[in-house]
């Protein structure tokens, strides 16, 4: 009976262990599935990253163009200054001869046609005679040479004329090939604005790398501000008022920016070292207004390798700051040119060894880097 009854039971006991063959089917199936999102959502990461990398390419090669005709630019506009000073030298050189060339013709109108003549025929030697004869030879040489004089300056005002119209119309083509480049590469900036800011954030060392750029910068504001120091000095020497930064809150330079990236000494994740950042980067969306943080006298207005197009304003006293990263065509300054606290100079770019808009902002006390942060607060 017990028997009977056990071997009975035993068929349903197996059965109910007995595995569902469609439910395992349907896990097979989901698992499947799962894979293949899985590395559909893995070719779309590497395909992103391709495109971020293809898009960093592509903005550097655009940056590396425009700061090549940002330079040719500059060049020409430094050119066309000295022309313009050599053209005005000539021309007032010119002035001096015309006026004294004027001088003696009217001399020799007054003096009549036979003055000469007349000079010879009251000699009272032979001695005499020879002696004014020199004489004359002498008058009438400077006569040629003041005349040849100023034949050669009309010839030399009119080719340095010329040469300077020349100038001007490059600078023209090259201003407008900078600007068309400056346009499209803002167009690819926004395009890619979102991929390039989600980039490691490592890339933020590119900035660093750069050495050369780095010392370029910093040689160019030592030699910037020991001539503004000298300039000080002369006018402090012949009893002049020498302007200076006494203390004060400076201006936040770009409104609504934030510090992405502070003064000092900082880690490098991929040669795990320590590199000092000179001053601070404030991220603010492209083409956002700069600010002079203090008034003072623009000191360099340039490009540079590495820093984009930089401004450089002293203020007295060994103190300076700079500006960098900008696009030379939204630059509103120039070299010698006196700026007032809050004035707009540039606009934030992404310009040199830069991977998003940003203002690299520096505070420099006789030509050393100093953390700019206590002087805005």
């Amino acid at each position: 009976m017990v028997f009977a009854l056990f071997f009975t039971l035993l068929p349903v006991r197996f059965s109910s262990a007995e595995p569902d063959s469609s439910g395992i089917e349907q896990k097979k199936k989901e698992i499947k599935q799962r894979d293949k999102e899985i590395l559909q959502l893995e070719k779309k990461k590497q395909l992103a990253e391709q495109d971020q990398k293809d898009a960093l390419a592509h903005i550097e090669e655009m940056e590396s163009r425009l700061n090549t005709f940002d330079k040719k630019v500059y060049e020409l506009e430094q050119k066309i200054e000295k022309g313009q000073q050599e053209l005005n030298r000539l021309e007032q050189q010119m002035s001096k001869r015309k006026e004294i060339f004027n001088n003696r013709l009217r001399t020799i109108y007054v003096k009549g046609d036979n003055f000469y003549l007349e000079t010879l025929l009251k000699s009272s030697s032979f001695g005499d005679f020879v002696a004014r004869l020199d004489l004359i030879t002498i008058v009438t040489r400077a006569d040629r040479q003041l005349m040849d004089g100023y034949q050669e300056d009309l010839g030399k005002v009119a080719r340095a004329q010329e040469e300077l119209k020349a100038d001007l119309a490059r600078l023209e083509q090259q201003k407008a090939n900078a600007n068309k480049i400056y346009e499209d590469l803002q167009a690819q900036l926004k395009q890619y604005q979102s991929k390039v800011a989600s980039i490691d954030t490592s890339l933020n060392e590119l900035e660093a790398e750069n050495e050369k750029a780095r010392k370029e910068v910093a040689d160019l504001v030592e030699k910037a501000t020991r001539e503004a120091r000298e300039r000080e000095r002369q006018k402090e020497l012949a009893g002049g008022t020498i302007p200076s930064y006494t203390g004060g809150k400076f201006n936040w330079p770009v409104d609504g920016g934030t510090v992405t990236s502070p003064f000092g000494r900082r880690y490098h994740p991929i040669k795990k070292t320590y590199r000092t950042h000179e001053g601070i980067d404030i991220g603010a969306a492209l083409g956002t207004p700069i600010k002079a943080a203090a008034s003072g006298e623009v000191i360099e207005s340039r490009p540079s390798n590495g820093y984009g197009y930089i401004i450089v304003i002293y203020h007295g006293d060994g103190l300076s700051t700079l500006y960098a990263h900008m696009y030379a065509q939204t630059v509103k300054v120039k070299k010698g040119q006196t700026v007032a606290p809050g004035q707009v100079i540039a606009a934030v770019g992404s310009n040199g060894q830069s991977t998003g808009p940003h203002l690299h902002f520096e505070v420099q006390k006789n030509s050393t880097p100093v953390d700019p942060m206590p002087y805005f607060r």
